[in-house]
This record gives C-alpha cells, structure tokens and sequence, in this order.
C-alpha cells in the first residue's frame, strides 16, 4: 500500500464513527428499500424545453465523426422494412418473404434515389416522406396534419421481377425535417398505405437540423429526476423507460431492464420478485397465458420472442436472455449506411427491430412484443401507439445510458498480474478483438455462427438473424459489448453461460471449433491462461462500474433533488457489482476495500436528508479515486 493510501485508510474508522452517529439521528436506522422508479415531479414545457446540460455530448460527438468521416452528411442511405405496428399490410415476394429497400438522399444534387428489391411482381408504389407533428391524441403514425412530401412513384427495374427504383430531384425538399420515409401503394397517401416503413434515429435528425441551423424538437411531458443528467430529453426518457405502460398489460421496459440489475434481470433476480409484479402478468391473465413460458422465466431467465412474425406467436417463437441496455450510442452499428433494411445492429440477433432497424424502432417493437393485452397485438387496442416525441425521448435516455464513448484500453496497465497477463491474451493468443471491438471501436453490429446455440438443444430452434433480405436466419447472433458483460451473466443469446470464466471457456471448446465462426479461428488457451484473460474482463467491468457510480456520486454532490435517494441506489448497487466481480475471483484486495468504504458511505448518505449528502459524496470520490488507482498502475488515457 502506498503512503498516501495509508494515510487515508488511517482516518477511516473515526470518519464512519461520525457517518453512524448521523445516520441514527437523522432516521433512527439503517436505510431500506430498492425503489428505482423515477418520481413525476416536474413537468417540462416548451418555455423550459432548453437544457443546462447536453447528456448525450459525448454520444453525439461519436455519432457526427462517424458520419462525416463516412460520407454520409453527403450522401445519405437509410433503409426501409416491414414494420408490425406500423405497416398497413404484408406484402411478400417469390420467397415469400417481405421486399426491402434503402432510400438515398443525395445532398450534393439534390437528387432521391430509392430500390426496392425481394418484392411481388407488378407492385405499384409511392415514396413519401414523413414529419411528425405533435398534438394532443397525436402518435407517431401518420396522420392528418402531419407534414408529408410525396418524392414520386417507383418504377420496375428491367429484368429484375420484384425489384422497383426511384431516381428524382427533389430541390430543396431534400433537406426535409422528416421523421421517416414511407413506401406506400400508388396514389395513396401514408396516413392510409404503409407497406414498408423506415424512421430517422434521434441523432441523425440531430445532425441535419444542425446544418440548417435549427434545434430538435421541445421536450414537453413529465421528466424523471433521478437520472444523473439535467438534459430533458433524457429525463424525460428516463420517466418513460420506467414508468409508461402506452395503455398495455402493466409492463415497463423497466420491467425487464431494472436500473438495479444493470438494466437487465436474471432467474436469481426474478426469484425476489413478487408475484404482482408486472413481469409475471402472463401468470394472472389467461389472454396472456402463453406471453411467456414461466418455467424458462423463473429457472433460466428467458423471456418469449416472435422474431419470425406475430402471426403464430404461440407456435413460432424463440427463447432468449435479456440483454442490458447499456452503451448503446456505441453498440448501435453504422451511423445509417446500411444498404438494404433490416440494418444488423439491435437484440441477440441483431435484427431485433422492426421498420429499418433503428434504436429509435427497437423500443416500438418491445412495446409491441412485450407490453401487448393480447397476443392478438391490435395497435391502438391492446396497447397505445407511442408519439414521435416518446420514441425520441426513449432512444434519448437509451443512449445516455453506460458508455458514450470507446474505451481504447491498450494504454491501461492493471496492477491485478491476471488481468495484466489477461490482457495480452486478450489482444494475442486469445484473438478476443477479431470480434469484441467495443474496447477500439464503435461498431459492434457483426453477426456469427459460433454454435453457441448447440448448447441449448432443448430450447425452440432458433436460427439467429435474418440476413438475406426479410428472410430466414442462418444461426448467426450478434457480437454484445464486452466491457459490461462479467457482471450482466448469464451470458449468450440463450443464457448458456453462467459467468464470465464459462464464456471464455467456450472459446476453447469443440462446439466453438467445429462451428462456422470457429473454423477460422485456434483458440489455444491453458485453465490458468483462460482464468486470466477472464480476471481482466473482471477488472475492465468493475472500472466501469466505479466510472458509472463516480458520475451518479458526482451528480449528487452538485445537485439536490429528491430523486438522489434513487440515484444512491443504483450507485450502491453498481458498487456491490464491482466488489463482487472482483472479490468473486480474488481480485484487486485493495480496490475491494476501497469500494466497500464507497458502498458504506453511499449507504449511510442514503439515509440522510438530501441536504446533508454533498460531504458524504465527497468521500465517496476520494475512495473511488483510490480504488480506480488500485486498479490500474497506468491509466494514461484516463480511460474510466
């Protein structure tokens, strides 16, 4: 132990003396109680819609580099699918699946291109775009009153059955503020016809408002006040992503994404719910009786997904995990350059989302698998249709969520000798990074056979992504981010690892070898090589853990709000995830103690008034300080 720690740990027990007398005077006991879900405390308006802080900077920043280095502020490609809510019909091609398309606006000529291909033969078609207005009783359908600008018809490509293009210059409508691009049938508008549908992510119209020297939207609605922000769109997202049922069964995306568990759940978690609880409603009412298989729910954390169509649901489905949702901004693939939709990017398969793909779909397509009164799905019926500005917001908090940007960990030197060692294996022998670049990179939108689903033979067969256009799967599943994944496990599409340790295991197994992915790869790893290149991905998470708590402690310290009882309990419990991720395994002794003073401290501010919490956060920093340097020697980059 260095000299300065020395000194610290010296003063402690007279400190947390004086934290326990505080705390018995101020409630008599210890504090009780887990609640997460956002207060409705303040409602903002269009007068109050400007920020004091921009939450998603650093996202953004990401975003906008990527999209200019790529060419896309002149040449913009997005694409374009069937969307279950939103679609007016389902149209199928000769292998009998849904048509795809991808639109290009062209900045440089003002010109829109558009193709459409996998489609029937003799379709007669229209291409629109969409802008939302807002309104009372408004969604984010089409409607009267929206605004909408008709590009022009679609014409069949010669030779090619099924297949129709568009080319037309459309002179200034190309910097239409639009909300999303509709093909519909010929002569119809979209607040009637919508076969194929794609919507612009909240960062791209961001960007293109930017260029014309505008803003997005105002925030109106009730915001949330315990998320570590005062940017309202984010907490107005985060008061949606906890609290709004749009009109269904009682779920929240909070309901399978608990701000306690890392913004996911397990069997172990579900085992302390109780049964009113809204995750367990298929349970309670027999229109819902076959929403979830309860033995999978219970015992391995599974959850029911109709992938392949909504027109079978209790026959044609597949059963997975539930993945966190943090670091989004930067697992949510390319900016938009797709060229044909559905873009590989969302869910265990990558093509999670209906419409194009986007974040911004993503939770409309949850709302319409999970929150549903029936398995019939009847939008508008058996559950509401979300505004625009409720999909924004949503994408907003999504986005704010966990990393906004890279960790680039080859400068960080862990003091752990595993992780050390681990960390080469990680770049070297291990080949991690040929598919795990969420550590370098922002792209994590590739898809892989890697036989991982061999390992649930008893589980509905579940044939991964749909990577030919609207079409079948090919056993390929999306490739997570890494940095959070020791302590969101169980691990996989289908929950067949139980912790960081059996993951990498399956890398040097036979079932990883003789799987598609496998061939190209010969991971050779000792038990003691594997069991160090797992303690590194243990040190990474628990860094990012102390990252996360340092800034909701932070946010504390500088600002009161009754919504910090709430933000304390999400600290706390992220900094129990980083004791255990590493006292698990043995790992880093002196940062482990170091954060279980954080743990008690934020405990004991818990239980104070809220006034009296900035002196506690105070010496909450200075032990996160010391414990982020008991994790790693050189930090250069100041990475977490």
């Amino acid at each position: 132990m260095r000299k300065t720690d020395a000194l610290l740990h010296n003063a402690r027990s007279p400190f947390f003396a004086v934290l326990a007398s505080m705390t018995v005077a101020a409630c008599g006991g210890a504090p009780a109680g887990t609640d997460i879900v956002p207060s409705e405390i303040n409602v903002a308006s269009s007068e109050a819609a400007a920020t004091t802080e921009d939450g998603l900077a650093d996202a953004y920043a990401t975003f906008k580099t990527a999209l200019i280095n790529d060419g896309f502020d002149q040449f913009f490609t997005m694409g374009i699918g069937f969307h279950p809510a939103l679609s007016t019909e389902k149209v199928v091609g000769a292998s009998g699946q849904t048509p795809s398309a991808a639109v290009t606006l062209d900045f440089t000529t003002t010109n829109v291109r558009s193709t459409i291909i996998g489609g029937p033969a003799n379709l007669q078609l229209d291409l629109w775009f969409v802008k939302n207005v807002a309104g009372s009783g408004r969604t984010v359908r089409p409607e009267t009153g929206d605004l909408l600008f008709k590009v022009g018809s679609f014409q069949p490509i010669s030779g090619e059955v099924g297949s129709y293009s568009i080319s037309k210059d459309v002179g200034t409508n190309i910097n239409f503020d639009l909300d999303m691009v509709v093909v519909t049938r010929r002569g119809q508008s979209p607040t009637a016809s919508r076969v194929l549908v794609g919507s612009r992510t909240l960062f791209e119209k961001r960007f293109f408002r930017e260029k014309l020297g505008k803003t997005l939207d105002p925030v109106t609605g009730t915001l949330a006040n315990n998320v570590e922000t005062t940017d309202a769109l984010v907490e107005r997202g985060a008061q949606l992503f906890f609290n709004e049922t749009f009109g269904g069964n009682g779920r929240t995306c909070g309901t399978c994404h608990r701000a306690e568990r890392s913004l996911t759940i397990d069997a172990a978690f579900i085992a302390t719910l109780p049964q009113s609880d809204p995750l367990f409603v298929f349970e309670t009412n027999p229109a819902l009786a076959q929403l979830e298989d309860s033995t999978l729910l219970r015992q391995r954390g599974l959850i029911r997904e109709n992938l392949d169509g909504f027109e079978d649901p209790t026959h044609k489905f597949v059963e997975r995990g539930i993945p966190h949702t943090l670091s989004l901004s930067l697992t949510d693939g390319r900016p938009n350059g797709i060229e044909f939709s559905p873009q590989l990017q969302l869910g265990w398969s990558g093509d999670g989302a209906p419409g194009r793909g986007t974040l911004n779909e993503f939770s409309f397509g949850a709302i319409f698998q999970h929150f549903t009164k029936t398995l019939s799905r009847r939008p508008g019926v058996d559950f509401r249709i979300p505004t625009q500005e409720e999909l924004d917001s949503l994408e907003a908090f999504q986005m704010f969520t966990g990393r906004q940007k890279t960790n680039n960990i080859d400068n960080l030197v862990p003091r752990e000798a595993r992780a050390s060692n681990g960390k080469a294996l990680f770049f070297n022998q291990g080949q991690c990074q040929a598919c795990h670049n969420d550590l370098a990179s922002t792209t994590i939108d590739n898809n892989f056979d890697t036989g991982v689903r061999n390992l649930t033979p008893e589980l509905p067969v579940d044939d991964g992504a749909a990577e030919d256009p609207g079409g079948r799967g090919q056993g390929t599943f999306n490739v997570p981010p890494l940095l959070e994944a020791a302590d969101t496990a169980p691990l996989f599409h289908n929950n067949a690892a139980a912790d960081i340790e059996a993951a990498v295991a399956f890398y040097v197994s036979d079932t990883f070898r003789n799987s598609p992915a496998g061939a190209g790869f010969n991971i050779v790893l000792t038990a003691s090589q594997q069991t160090d290149l797992a303690a590194f991905l243990r040190v990474l998470n628990a860094a990012e853990n102390v990252r996360q708590v340092r800034k909701r402690v932070d946010f504390v310290r500088t600002h009161r709000s009754s919504g910090n009882t709430s933000l304390l309990t999400a600290a706390i419990a992220d900094t129990g995830d980083a004791i255990n991720v590493l006292s698990a395994k043995g790992l880093n002794a002196a940062a482990v103690s170091e954060l279980r003073d954080v743990k008690q401290t934020l405990e004991i501010a818990k239980g104070n008034a809220d006034a009296n919490r900035p002196s506690f956060m105070q010496h909450a920093l200075t032990f996160l300080n010391l414990a982020k340097g008991e994790l790693f020697s050189a930090n250069p980059d100041n990475q977490f």
